[in-house]
């Protein structure tokens, strides 16, 4: 399951995320995009119907019973009381730099 990324793909993923990375955090986190990477195998693999269905082993077996809680509403907290900690808020909300359409 474990695959081979070079420093190389770590680049070009950075660049696509906009992240300047040093080649010792290059170095640092090639081993972290695998575990990822291997994750997301894990997760792309049959569901347990599908398996069934197909005649594969499923990779977790499924709990007898599915457990739920209750959904129960709670108070929030109170609008004042959140925004007396923000650096800034207008009309209720919290302001924050713009971060979607700020191509530079």
């Amino acid at each position: 399951m474990s695959h081979t990324t070079d420093l190389e793909s770590v680049r070009a993923l950075a660049r696509l995320a906009r992240l300047e990375l040093s080649e010792e955090e290059l170095l640092r986190f090639a081993p972290e995009l695998e575990r990822i990477l291997d994750a997301f195998e894990v997760l792309a693999r049959p569901t347990p119907a599908a398996a069934r269905a197909s005649g594969a082993t499923p990779a977790l077996p499924m709990p007898a019973v599915a457990r739920t809680r209750e959904d129960v509403p709670v108070p929030s907290l109170e609008r004042d009381a959140l925004l007396s900690s923000a650096s800034s808020s207008a009309d209720g909300f919290f302001v924050v730099p713009k971060t979607v359409g700020n191509e530079r």
